[in-house]
């Protein structure tokens, strides 16, 4: 996740203001080499993800009241990271739909780490 947030915070805050002083299609053009040298990144960040959250989940027990909850809801913020970054991966998205989706994505991701803390906590 850690990956996730800090490409999102790093493609939100310095290559997007980097690239506003270029033009509309060469905007454009940087932006689609980015998201397609990126993609296989995140595709692979996103399954890692998927896969050690179950693992997870799966290997504890005797886990105190509200766990699920909270994980549920941690869940849900994740599965939001995980489909914005696939769509991020699509070439032809406008620069305004990309800055938005990736303040959501740096957000969410940072909501997820902290409800991670928070399980973390319980657990002890």
């Amino acid at each position: 996740m850690a990956f996730v947030v800090g490409g999102a915070f790093y493609a939100r805050f310095v290559i997007t203001p980097a690239l506003s002083g270029l033009s509309d299609t060469e905007r454009g053009k940087v932006a689609g080499r980015i998201a397609a040298a990126l993609r296989p990144l995140m595709l692979a960040a996103v399954v890692v993800l998927l896969g050690s959250g179950t693992f997870n989940l799966l290997r504890k027990s005797n886990l105190p009241a509200g766990y699920h909850m909270w994980f549920g809801i941690k869940s849900l913020f994740a599965l939001h990271v995980v489909a914005v970054s696939v769509l991020l991966g699509r070439e032809g998205v406008d620069a305004e739909k990309r800055t938005r989706w990736l303040t959501g994505i740096a957000a969410s991701g940072v909501v997820v780490m902290l409800i991670s803390a928070v399980l973390r906590a319980m657990q002890q």
